[in-house]
């Protein structure tokens, strides 16, 4: 079963033209197997991730219009390079990125709004 968590963020914004714009998430282990104060659980590491970008007004996934390539890791940052919308254009946009842990358990953070203006 994958662990759901949002976070809370600032709208992110793109505008035409804007290309190769890095959106940063940045989680953190947690200190000991009794403690909450983390999201990756303690003893484990990020194997790999996956991102999907949906437009939120109709669901539609749109990660081929505006993820270019796929999320990367490093010491816990993953970063999504994301472009202006050539094809879906303005609007509200949604990031969900899928954390594989090298014990082969899965997470997943949601990034609630990108917002696409003119």
């Amino acid at each position: 079963m994958t662990e759901s968590h949002v976070i809370e963020t600032d709208i992110f914004k793109l505008f035409p033209g804007d290309s190769s714009v890095p959106l940063q998430v940045q989680v953190t282990t947690k200190s000991s197997a009794t403690t909450n104060d983390g999201f990756i659980p303690y003893g484990t590491s990020v194997s790999s991730v996956t991102g999907k970008i949906y437009k939120l007004e109709d669901n539609t996934d749109v990660t081929t219009d505006i993820m270019e390539g796929s999320p990367t890791e490093s010491d816990n940052i993953i970063t999504t390079y994301l472009n202006y919308p050539t094809t879906n254009g303005v609007g509200n946009y949604s990031l969900v990125l899928i954390i594989t842990l090298n014990t082969g358990s899965t997470l997943q953070i949601n990034v609630p709004l990108i917002k696409v203006y003119e």
